[in-house]
Parts: structure tokens; C-alpha cells; sequence
């Protein structure tokens, strides 16, 4: 497979015209071009193809990772996580599927920046479940349209607001608050209430060991894998309502996306229950295939 060091590098900000312009001279491919070049990857191994496939996808890994600048991280670490993530999905995408590769491709090139942003941002680990990544891409974006300050407290019913729009526990709100304040000093108190407890004292040790954090990767990948087939698996409509749901940023509405495709907001809202049920049965057949084959 593929390795990073063989594709155009960018070292810092200073650079990004340049790379811009060195990876737009890669051309883009027609699906005839791109399905034998898969297959080629898929039954022989072959490294040319590989190549191919990823050079002709690095500006779309570039448009995600510059759509994450505001998280005060360096633009060259964004754009080598999307290239990760486009070296992933090219490792197993199946052209029999019936989808281009930049549809396969585009959700793992956002769940790779996420991570890396996620694992990157605050000294204490902010942590990866859906709530905590929901909250720490739009908690900020909620306190402004609320008129909150961003290192400000939050009231009772803006915080009961977040945590129903959201779909979380006001206590993940209250924490991600925090967190999201600034990295919290290991070495001050819990609270008034808590005598000599401080937070370092709640920090288990970091450091799992090798086969928890085998056992993780592999979980991970195996629902990244999932979920990016249930995606490509619906219609161009139902995808890009998703899509524009639930991985987008900002996420956007029910009312916006009416407008967009010229449907009324209930129908916006069925389309998308199908979708998500959709998406739920393809993923639950998809690890249970997963399972078995381990299993064996």
C-alpha cells in the first residue's frame, strides 16, 4: 500500500499555495479510470494504482481539512490527518459497491481530522464518544447564537437547551464547558465541597495496554468501515441530507435544507429517519459479518 512519504508534503501554513497548487496538478479520474484502477489495488496489490487513487483525491482531503482551521491547529497536521484518512478509505474501497470513491472517501477524511483534532486539542484527553465529539464541534457555535461568551458560564435553561439540541446529558455539556474553557489545572480542588480532592486525583493512568488499545483500533475501524458503506449506500438526496445533519459543519437545519432541495421540512425529516434507519440496518449486518470473520 501506499505511504505518505511519496505524496506532495506540506510543512507549514507558509507553504499551503504551493502545495494547493502542486496537488491540483494531479488529474482527477472518471469512474471507468477509477474502478480499474481499485481493482488493480484490491487483487494485485499493485502500488501504481494506489498512487492513482490517492493523488487524484488529495484536494478533496485538503477542502475537509481547511473546512477545521478554526480549531487553532497547524493546517499542514489537518491535511496530513485528511491524507490518512484518503490513504484508509482508498485501502478499502470496493468498486463493486456502485459509488465513486470521494463519496466513500470524504467521511473517513472527516473522521480522521475529527480524531486527530479531538486527541490534539486539550492537555486532558477530551475522549471520543458521540456526545463528546457532538459537543466539542458545536457547543461554541450554541453559546454564540445563545449569546454567551465563549469563556462564560452557562444558565439553567441555556444549558437544558444545549443538552436537548444537542441529544446529550446536561452533565456533558457542563463538562465539555469546561474543557472547552481551557485546559483545567491538574492541581486545583474538584470544587468548594470536595476537601483536598483535586482533579489529577480522578485521572486514571493514560497509558492502556497494548491489547485494549489493539482491541479499540479495531473496533474503530470496523465501524468507520461500516458506516462509511451504509453511506454510500444511499441515494444521492438521502446521502447530502445526512451528510449535512450530522457531519457537516456548522450542521444545518431542517428549515435550510427544505429550501435546498424544494421539499417541505416534514419531508426533509422523513427522508432523513429512512436514511439513519438505513444506515442502521447496513451497519448492524456489516459488524456482524465482521464478527463472524474474526470469529473464525
Amino acid at each position: 500500500m501506499l505511504v505518505a512519504s511519496s505524496l506532495p508534503a506540506l510543512h507549514s501554513e507558509a507553504g499551503l499555495s504551493r502545495y494547493l497548487k502542486e496537488i491540483h496538478r494531479f488529474p482527477l479520474l472518471e469512474a471507468s479510470e477509477e474502478a480499474e484502477y481499485a481493482r488493480r489495488l484490491r487483487d494485485c496489490g499493485d502500488r501504481d494504482a494506489a498512487y492513482r487513487l490517492v493523488t487524484s483525491h488529495l484536494r478533496l482531503a485538503a477542502k475537509i481539512a481547511l473546512q477545521y482551521r478554526r480549531y487553532g491547529l497547524g493546517i499542514a497536521d489537518l491535511i496530513s490527518e485528511a491524507n490518512v484518512g484518503l490513504m484508509l478509505a482508498v485501502k478499502r474501497f470496493d468498486p463493486e459497491k456502485g459509488f465513486r470513491l470521494a463519496t466513500y472517501a470524504a467521511w473517513w477524511i472527516k473522521a480522521s481530522v475529527q480524531d486527530y483534532i479531538l486527541r490534539s486539542w486539550s492537555l486532558v484527553k477530551l475522549g471520543t464518544t458521540a456526545a463528546q465529539k457532538k459537543l466539542f464541534f458545536n457547543l461554541r457555535k450554541l453559546k454564540n447564537r445563545l449569546g454567551v461568551a465563549e469563556d462564560g458560564d452557562l444558565r439553567t435553561d441555556q444549558l437544558t437547551h444545549i443538552a436537548n439540541h444537542l441529544d446529550v446529558r446536561e452533565a456533558d455539556v457542563v463538562e465539555m464547558n469546561g474543557r472547552l474553557r481551557g485546559d483545567i489545572s491538574l492541581n486545583v480542588p474538584l470544587s468548594v465541597e470536595t476537601e483536598g480532592d483535586q482533579w489529577q486525583d480522578r485521572l486514571v493512568d493514560p497509558s492502556p495496554d497494548p491489547e485494549s488499545l489493539l482491541l479499540e483500533a479495531t473496533d474503530r475501524a470496523r465501524t468507520k468501515a461500516a458506516l462509511a458503506d451504509a453511506l454510500a449506500a444511499l441515494s444521492t438526496r438521502e446521502r447530502s441530507i445526512v451528510e449535512a445533519r450530522f457531519f457537516d459543519e456548522p450542521h444545518q437545519t431542517l428549515d435550510a435544507l427544505a429550501g435546498k432541495f424544494g421539499i417541505s421540512r416534514e419531508r426533509v425529516r422523513q427522508i432523513e429517519q429512512r436514511a439513519l434507519q438505513r444506515i442502521k440496518v447496513k451497519m448492524c449486518a456489516h459488524l456482524d459479518e465482521a464478527r463472524l470473520a474474526t470469529s473464525h
